[in-house]
């Protein structure tokens, strides 16, 4: 790896762990396209940015309350074995990624259009809770097989609670778990060449970005501010989906 991208990734990972920090995704939903435009393999990928992500939302677990609540536990018994499938799918049985951007970008699309309508806001978090199991499933077998779940869980995460803090600790929980996950399939079933000082270095930039940035973004972003940008980032989440790879 060049020089030059190193001093790319270093940046990408100081600015979108700020944006992660504050809503408990965005490193890998715009870190994957990004590196992936760089010429790097996707379990390189994988390799540099899932440990980033696990560190974030490590803080943020923590700045939240570590209680097994029980959506984390939907998480543990639906989405942890999704994901574990999912990558094992793409690392292991296909080895390559699954393109998955288009369906998954109208999907965000359409809930961020959604969520702009009081009365059909109502009726898509009736949708979600009525069929949360399903779709944590669904999150989990996306996220393992194209690493682009982050939009979807933010969905499902936002219509079961209404309140910025719960929203994103259990977004951060639920990103941690499937990263967890992913890292060690990655690492049992797959070698991957790593700049190791790089590899060590980007989660520490990841932690610093969110202690002087992140944790201050959040703590300033007003409830009314938090959901209307919440659901500009799903929609422009899935905006980016549809440029080509």
């Amino acid at each position: 790896m060049s020089a030059a991208v190193q001093l790319c990734l270093c940046a990408l990972v100081l600015v979108l762990a700020a944006v992660q920090s504050v809503f408990g995704v965005g490193l890998l939903v715009f870190g994957t396209p990004a590196l992936l435009l760089f010429g790097l393999p996707f379990p390189e990928v994988l390799a540099y940015l899932l440990p980033c992500s696990v560190v974030i939302s490590t803080l943020q677990v923590a700045d939240g309350g570590v209680r097994l609540e029980p959506i984390r536990r939907k998480l543990l018994a639906f989405t942890a074995p999704a994901v574990l499938l999912g990558t094992l799918l793409v690392l292991v049985i296909l080895k390559r990624k699954i393109d998955m951007r288009q369906i998954v970008g109208a999907m965000l699309v359409v809930t961020a259009a959604l969520r702009l309508l009081g009365s059909f806001r109502q009726r898509m978090r009736s949708f979600v809770r009525a069929r949360l199991s399903a779709l944590l499933v669904l999150l989990g077998l996306i996220h393992g097989a194209s690493n682009l779940g982050g939009g979807l869980l933010t969905l499902i995460v936002s219509s079961v609670y209404d309140d910025k803090q719960s929203v994103r600790k259990h977004i951060a929980f639920g990103y941690g778990l499937m990263a967890l996950i992913q890292i060690v399939v990655l690492f049992l079933t797959t070698p991957v060449r790593l700049d190791v000082s790089l590899w060590l270095m980007l989660p520490a930039l990841a932690a610093v970005s969110y202690a002087l940035v992140g944790r201050w973004m959040f703590s300033a972003t007003g409830e009314a501010v938090y959901q209307w940008s919440l659901t500009a980032l799903i929609g422009l989440f899935g905006l980016l989906l549809f440029v080509p790879a």
